[in-house]
């Protein structure tokens, strides 16, 4: 916006709010992705993917302009709490995974799918390991298999996050 609010016109000022709007998309996706961790599933392991990490990495990889890792930071400390881990775990990981996306996309920019799969794969196993030592270190350490199930979980749930995202980048270029 070049002009004071004041001075725009009406046409220019919905445009405005509406670039607003769509710039809090990924935001408030990915904040949708973190609470639908938190639904119950009565099993004995952590079978509900880590969607607020797949939010981040897919907005990361697909808008990275929508997803600068402050905002990654906010979305991570808010996981803290809603999640009950120790603050500061979620807030630091996907804030540094956000940097990573953006130093691997940099390099390498055109790429399959299944190579997109590849990469959020090992992606979201070297965050599940972060996130182990990170649990240790505020004294919260426990087994490392549930960890591992939670991560299969959450590859598996990659496409229809991929799906999500890219249904709501339709319906926002198409409005």
């Amino acid at each position: 916006m070049t002009a004071p609010y004041r001075l725009l016109a009406p046409q220019e000022r919905v445009r405005y709010w509406r670039s607003l709007a769509d710039r809090a998309v990924p935001a408030v996706v990915t904040l949708v992705l973190v609470a639908a961790t938190t639904v119950p599933l009565f099993v004995s392991v952590p079978a509900i993917p880590n969607f607020g990490l797949l939010g981040v990495l897919v907005w990361a990889s697909f808008q990275p302009g929508l997803m600068p890792p402050w905002l990654a930071f906010v979305i991570g400390g808010l996981s803290d709490l809603l999640l009950g881990l120790p603050l500061g775990v979620d807030a630091t990981l996907l804030p540094a995974t956000v940097v990573f996306v953006r130093l691997v996309e940099l390099r390498f920019a055109e790429h399959r799918y299944a190579v997109d799969w590849l990469f959020a794969a090992g992606i979201i196993a070297a965050f599940v390991v972060l996130e182990w030592l990170l649990l240790g270190i505020a004294g919260t350490h426990g087994p490392l298999t549930p960890l591992l199930v939670q991560a299969a979980t959450t590859i598996l749930a990659y496409p229809a996050v991929v799906g999500l995202v890219a249904d709501i980048q339709r319906r926002l270029q198409a409005a």
